[in-house]
C-alpha cells in the first residue's frame, strides 16, 4: 500500500513546551529544609510555582499539602531532608517519583527543566535581588535565594544578581521597584488554559514575623499555584515590624493597586501568625481602609476604569478560593500535520526562546488525539517513549529553538486493539461478533434505531435452534421432555426454512409504517422482496424472489403449474430476511448493533467491537464480552440482553467483575425492553463498589418512539 492510500488528512495540532515541576518534601518544622528547597527552586526555570510541602514523622502528607500538589501540576517529588521511608511514602500518597535533591538535575522527570538565565528576557546590567546572606525567611520565601556556589554561577551568566543590603530593597522589588530573582524564573512559563478561576482577584498582603516558618510557608505555596498567565493580582510578602521603617513605602505600594474595579475588596491582609490587632496597625501603615464589603471576584468588559484610593482592606480571609482552579501549563504552538497511517513528521518553532542548554517537556494535544483513551499502551502507539499527562500525550526533550517528531497518530479502531491486547493474552470475535462485524460492513447499523426497523426484523426472523431449544429447555425443566430432544433441537432447529411474511403481518411494527419499514430494509440489504407460489400437486408453499419470476407460475420442487398468491386486488408481496440477518436476529446480534450505534450517537468518536471471545493470561478458557470499545477517550465494556428480566444479580456481579479485569472505565448494561429501577440500582452498587461508571441503555435509547 502507497504512503496516498494512508493519507488521513490534514490536522491542527498544538503543543505546549515547559519546565518539569517538581514538588520539595521536606520534614514537618523544617525551617533548614525551607530554605534549602527554595535555593533549589530559584535556580530552576518555573521555580517560583514550585510547591514545597511538610511530611509528618510517619511519612503522610496532610490534606492541604497534598491538594496543592495536585492543583500545581508537579511531575515529580524531590527528597529535601527525609529519610528514604518517608520520601517514599509520600510519593506514593501523591503518586510521584521521587528523586534526592542532590540527584534533582541528574535523574527522573523533574530534570527536564534549564536553568532561568535561559529562559529570562532580562537586561544585562538589571541585576536582581534575592535574600541577604543568612537572611531571614521572609526574604527567601519573597524574594528566593541561592547557595553560595549556585550564587557565583548566576553572577556569570545573563541573570545577575546581588543580595540587598536592607530589606526594603526585598519589599520594594515585589511592588516593581526592581525585580525579585523568583520573578525571574516565571518568565515564559505559565498556563495556556485555565478552568474554574472566577476572575480578576483583590491583591494579597501576607504578614509574618521575620522567621515564622509557617506563614512564609503558607504564602509560598499559595503563590505558587497563583496564575501566572491569567488575571496576575499583587501577592506579595511582608515583615511586620520593618516595614514602618522603609520610607515612602506606603506611596509605592499604592501604585500596584490602581487597577480596573473588578473586584472587591482592594486588599486580603492575612496571615496565620500575627495578632489581629497588629494586623489592623498594619494595613493602616499601608494607608489601607478597613471595610465590610463582600470579597466580589469578577471580570468586566469593556474594561472599568481604575479603582481609586483610599483602597480597601479586609482581614484574614480564606483566600485559598482565589487559586483553586484547574489549569494546563505551557507556552503553546500551533501548527498543521498531515496524517498518515504509518506516521506523520511533526516540525514546529519552540514558542519559548531559550538562551542555553536544558531540557523540557512538550505536550501535544488537539484533534489527532480526541476519543483516545488514556492508557499507556496508546500512548506508546503515538510515541514509544511517550506518556499521557491529562489529555496530552507528553514527551521529555531537550531545550531546543525547534523540533521535529514522528508520531503515530492511531484511528480509533487500533487504539481499541491496542488496549484489547494490554489486558489480554489474546482474543477474537465471538460467533456474534463475527456476524456483527459483517453487517456493520455491509450496511449503516444506526438505522437499527429507527422506528420499526427492530420489531420488523424480529416478525421476520425464523426461529431456528436459540429460540427452539430455550422453548424445549422451558418444557424439559417441567418435566414434559427430556434433555435429549432439547440438545436434539440444538442441533437440527436451524434447518427450518426462512420465514417470509407480507408487510401487512409485522405485527410487531405500527400499522401505518409496515410497508415503508420493509422497503428500508431491503435497501439495506437485509431483506428481499418475492411472491409465494402455492403447489397443488404437493402442498408447498414457496418463496419466490422478483429476479427469479417467471411469466407463468410454476414450484419449483415439483414443476407443476402452481399459482401467486393474491390479496383481493392485486399479488402479495413477501418480505424474507437474508440469510445472514436471519441468523444475526435469531442469535440476539442486533441488539449488540443497536447498542453501539446509541453509545455513537452520543459520542461519534467512539470505536466498539459487538462481542468477543477473550482469553486472559494463565487462563485455557475464554470469556465472551457482548461489546467493547472506547468512546469518547474512555474504555468500555458490557453485556447486552434482549429482555432485561435475563439480569439476574449473579450475571450482572459477572459482567461488573469483566470489566474490572477489563480495565474498563464505563461498564455498560443494556437491554432491548424497560430496564427496571431494582436492576439499575444492583448495578450502580456493583459499581460503585468497583470504581466504575454505569452506563445503562434500555427501549429509552435503543427503541426510541
Amino acid at each position: 500500500m502507497n504512503q496516498q492510500t494512508e493519507y488521513r488528512g490534514q490536522m491542527a495540532m498544538q503543543a505546549a513546551v515547559l519546565p518539569a515541576r517538581a514538588v520539595y518534601l521536606i520534614k514537618e518544622g523544617s525551617s533548614e529544609g525551607f530554605r534549602r528547597a527554595v535555593q533549589e527552586a530559584s535556580t530552576r526555570w518555573g521555580g517560583v510555582s514550585e510547591p514545597i510541602v511538610e511530611v509528618l514523622p510517619d511519612g503522610s502528607v496532610p490534606p492541604g499539602h497534598e491538594q496543592v500538589v495536585q492543583l500545581s501540576g508537579a511531575v515529580g517529588a524531590v527528597n529535601v531532608d527525609l529519610s528514604e521511608d518517608q520520601a517514599r511514602a509520600a510519593a506514593i500518597q501523591l503518586d510521584l517519583d521521587c528523586t534526592p535533591l542532590l540527584r534533582v538535575d541528574q535523574d527522573g522527570i523533574t530534570r527536564f527543566t534549564c536553568h532561568p538565565s535561559h529562559t529570562a528576557r532580562s537586561a544585562v546590567d538589571s541585576a536582581h535581588v534575592l535574600a541577604r546572606a543568612g537572611g531571614s525567611l521572609w526574604e527567601v520565601a519573597a524574594a528566593g535565594d541561592l547557595t553560595e556556589e549556585a550564587f557565583d554561577e548566576m553572577q556569570r551568566s545573563a541573570l545577575p544578581v546581588r543580595r540587598p543590603r536592607t530589606t526594603d530593597e526585598i519589599g520594594r522589588a515585589q511592588i516593581g521597584v526592581g525585580s525579585t530573582l523568583l520573578q525571574q524564573t516565571e518568565d515564559q512559563a505559565g498556563e495556556y488554559q485555565i478552568r474554574g478561576i472566577p476572575g480578576n482577584t483583590s491583591a494579597v498582603v501576607w504578614v509574618t514575623e521575620s522567621d515564622d516558618l509557617n506563614d512564609c510557608l503558607t504564602f509560598w505555596n499559595l503563590r505558587a499555584l497563583r496564575s501566572l498567565t491569567f488575571g496576575k493580582a499583587p501577592m506579595i510578602l511582608l515583615p511586620v515590624d520593618d516595614v514602618k521603617y522603609w520610607i515612602d513605602y506606603e506611596r509605592q505600594f499604592s501604585r500596584v493597586l490602581a487597577r480596573p474595579a473588578e473586584f472587591s475588596p482592594d486588599v486580603i491582609v492575612i496571615s496565620c501568625g500575627v495578632a489581629s490587632q497588629r494586623l489592623e496597625d498594619f494595613a493602616h501603615l499601608l494607608n489601607l481602609e478597613p471595610t465590610t464589603e463582600s470579597v466580589r471576584v469578577s471580570q468586566k468588559w469593556p474594561i472599568p476604569p481604575l479603582r481609586q484610593p483610599p483602597y480597601t482592606c479586609r482581614f484574614n480571609i480564606d483566600v485559598r478560593q482565589f487559586v483553586t482552579f484547574e489549569r494546563e501549563h505551557g507556552k503553546v504552538a500551533t501548527f498543521d500535520i498531515h496524517v498518515f497511517r504509518s506516521g506523520s513528521t511533526v516540525r514546529f518553532t519552540s514558542p519559548v526562546l531559550f538562551g542555553g542548554p536544558g531540557a523540557t517537556l512538550v505536550r501535544f494535544f488537539g484533534r489527532p488525539f480526541d476519543g483516545l483513551p488514556r492508557r499507556s499502551a496508546v500512548a506508546t502507539l503515538v510515541h514509544e517513549h511517550a506518556t499521557w499527562h491529562g489529555d496530552s500525550i507528553q514527551l521529555k526533550t531537550t531545550a531546543d529553538d525547534s523540533y521535529q517528531f514522528n508520531l503515530l497518530v492511531p484511528p480509533l479502531e487500533q487504539a481499541r486493539q491496542e488496549v484489547l491486547d494490554s489486558v489480554t493474552a489474546r482474543h477474537r470475535l465471538s460467533d456474534k461478533g463475527r456476524m456483527g462485524v459483517a453487517l456493520q460492513e455491509a450496511a449503516d447499523t444506526s438505522v437499527l434505531l429507527d422506528t420499526g426497523i427492530f420489531e420488523a426484523l424480529v416478525d421476520l426472523m425464523t426461529p431456528r435452534s436459540r429460540t427452539l431449544t430455550k422453548e424445549l429447555r422451558d418444557l424439559a425443566q417441567q418435566g414434559i421432555i427430556d434433555e435429549n430432544v432439547a440438545d436434539l433441537a440444538a442441533r437440527w432447529g436451524s434447518r427450518t426454512e426462512r420465514r417470509y411474511l407480507p408487510a401487512q403481518q409485522l405485527d410487531k411494527v405500527k400499522r401505518d409504517d409496515r410497508a415503508a419499514v420493509a422497503e428500508k430494509l431491503c435497501a439495506l440489504g437485509w431483506a428481499e422482496r418475492g411472491l409465494k407460489v402455492t403447489c397443488p400437486r404437493c402442498g408447498m408453499d414457496n418463496f419466490i424472489t422478483m429476479s427469479q419470476v417467471e411469466a407463468v407460475a410454476s414450484c419449483p420442487g415439483c414443476s407443476a403449474p402452481a399459482k401467486f398468491t393474491t390479496d383481493r386486488t392485486a399479488l402479495s408481496i413477501f418480505y424474507r430476511l437474508d440469510t445472514l440477518v436471519d441468523r444475526a436476529t435469531d442469535q440476539g446480534v442486533f441488539p449488540h448493533l443497536m447498542v453501539i450505534a446509541a453509545m455513537m450517537k452520543a459520542e461519534p468518536l467512539s470505536s466498539f467491537l459487538p462481542g468477543a471471545d477473550l482469553y486472559f493470561p494463565g487462563e485455557d478458557k475464554s470469556v465472551e464480552v457482548d461489546v467493547f470499545g472506547i468512546s469518547g477517550g474512555k474504555v468500555m465494556s458490557g453485556e447486552v440482553k434482549t429482555s432485561s428480566s435475563e439480569f439476574t444479580e449473579e450475571q450482572m456481579s459477572r459482567d461488573v467483575e469483566l470489566s474490572i479485569r477489563l480495565r474498563a472505565d464505563v461498564h455498560i448494561l443494556a437491554a432491548v425492553d424497560k430496564v427496571s429501577e431494582r436492576t439499575r440500582e444492583i448495578a450502580q452498587g456493583l459499581c460503585d463498589s468497583a470504581g466504575l461508571e454505569l452506563r445503562v441503555l434500555d427501549m429509552e435509547q435503543l427503541r426510541p418512539a
